[in-house]
């Protein structure tokens, strides 16, 4: 399929400009803006702390498990006790969705205990209840805020999937056969985190990472040349697609975009090139 070009047509929401604290939870950082090198290296990522998330002892683990009736993988458990959540840097994950190949960013993982609602991983949780496959928690968001989910229980246990909140009403998304498999462990998943090559084409549609780093990169440009993503952890990049293709992003608040949005525009975009049959969209109960 020969994809026509696309036009990513930038625009700010009101939030975006009024809301924005440049002094917040995260520090100034690029991603997932970093330059892309000619050929993109695989590494253990640093990790960026969350500011002010609670330390975990294996009492408070314990605790966990017993909440959600599972058992956490003993890799995870490991990042935990090290890391309650964090920025990686490298974030880019390659991987397949439909049989094409695409990439997005690990935002953030996310911080247990934590009462901010974008670094939360109960909040997630209990936000997504009803709608995530069985034995699934929510450990990390990127920056469109799709979930990066581990698998406590049955046959992919230990396994990392990718799950869209956006996507269309046309199939079962509790279902996990209908989700990537993106690691078949926690720890191949965070050390498979690499620089994002903006020289490699995905199959049809540019990836959810490319589009994100070309508006952020805009947004720099336009109005403030420190603008990043992770200063400003409270929101999150909303995509819009109209009839033709043509692509717009917003930035909008994390905690009402992740309650109310079911369906984006880059599943519009993916039906209208074929990728996924588009059907009626999600909606809020």
């Amino acid at each position: 399929m020969q994809l026509r070009p696309i036009l990513i047509i930038l625009t700010l929401a009101a939030t975006s400009i009024l809301g924005c604290n440049r002094q917040s939870d995260a520090p100034a950082d690029t991603s997932p803006t970093q330059s892309a090198s000619a050929t993109p290296e695989s590494k253990i990522p640093a990790f960026t702390p969350i500011n002010d998330a609670p330390t975990l002892t294996e009492d408070s683990l314990h605790a966990v498990e017993q909440k959600y009736s599972c058992q956490l993988p003993d890799d995870y458990r490991k990042f935990l006790l090290k890391n309650n959540g964090g920025f990686p840097s490298p974030d880019c994950v390659d991987f397949e969705e439909a049989g094409q190949k695409t990439a997005s960013d690990v935002f953030c993982f996310f911080a247990i205990g934590d009462e901010r609602a974008w670094a939360s991983m109960e909040w997630h949780h209990n936000t997504y209840s009803g709608r995530l496959p069985k034995n699934m928690l929510p450990i990390a968001r990127d920056s469109c805020g799709n979930l990066w989910l581990l698998c406590v229980g049955g046959e992919h246990a230990g396994s990392v999937f990718f799950w869209d909140h956006g996507s269309f009403d046309t199939f079962d998304e509790t279902d996990l056969a209908n989700w990537p498999r993106v690691a078949t462990s926690f720890t191949k998943f965070r050390d498979n985190l690499r620089i994002f090559d903006a020289a490699a084409k995905n199959d049809v549609v540019p990836s959810r990472y490319a589009l994100v780093k070309q508006t952020t990169e805009r947004m720099a440009k336009k109005n403030d040349a420190n603008f990043s993503t992770r200063a400003n952890p409270e929101f999150v990049f909303l995509c819009h697609c109209d009839e033709d293709g043509d692509i717009s992003m917003q930035f909008v608040r994390y905690k009402i975009h992740a309650a109310i949005t079911h369906t984006c525009g880059y599943s519009r975009l993916r039906a209208i090139e074929g990728v996924i049959k588009e059907g009626q969209t999600r909606l809020p109960e």
